[in-house]
């Protein structure tokens, strides 16, 4: 009998907090779209409930640079950038005594295209990484420190395949020649140890 008078009154509580409109709220969707060339920022917030949202933007010192006030269900609103200086900041989205921050890095141009192809060594394996902005198809060439062609590799990164490994076990002496083309340019050469 307790373990049935328990049942309905579990049964009960559920049914009261499904039919509480402030229960069956969620949170909303808070993200910052980034285009870190460009250095355009697009703050995108969605709810089921009008709110009022503040957006700030900060420096590391907690300096407020801009600030904007927003009621409604949700909002995009594109943030351009270009005329502050390189370094890091962020975007500070608060509604109804919440806040979240999100972190940007604004870069010089230089910076993010020379990232965009990067090597990391942790033998035997060899690790090529591309950044979102480099996608594209490319030709992995391996020289040996005669300039003999060990090994050429097609490869076409995605969005869910951004590192390609590499076994460099595989090869003879001290060192190899990695070389890097896309597009028929030479994107990376760098020497590489094997041990």
């Amino acid at each position: 009998m307790k373990s049935l008078l328990y049942a309905i009154l579990v049964l009960v509580a559920v049914r009261l907090s499904a039919s509480d409109p402030e229960k069956q709220t969620r949170m909303p969707m808070i993200k910052v779209y980034k285009n870190d060339l460009e250095k355009i920022y697009t703050v995108f917030f969605a709810d089921t409930l009008v709110r009022t949202v503040n957006v700030s933007l900060q420096d590391k010192r907690g300096t407020t640079l801009i600030q904007e006030s927003f009621t409604a269900k949700g909002f995009s609103k594109p943030f351009g950038l270009t005329e502050l200086k390189n370094g890091e900041y962020e975007f500070v989205i608060s509604y109804d005594g919440t806040s979240v921050a999100e972190p940007i890095a604004l870069r010089s141009e230089k910076e993010i295209m020379d990232a965009s192809i990067t090597l990391k060594r942790d033998y035997p394996t060899l690790m090529v990484n591309v950044s979102t902005y480099n996608m594209n198809p490319m030709n992995i060439f391996i020289y040996d420190n005669y300039d003999k062609l060990l090994k050429m590799m097609y490869w076409e990164p995605n969005d869910r395949m951004m590192t390609k490994n590499i076994d460099m076990s595989q090869f003879d002496g001290y060192e190899i020649r990695v070389q890097i083309v896309q597009d028929g340019i030479d994107k990376l050469e760098q020497l590489v140890p094997l041990y």
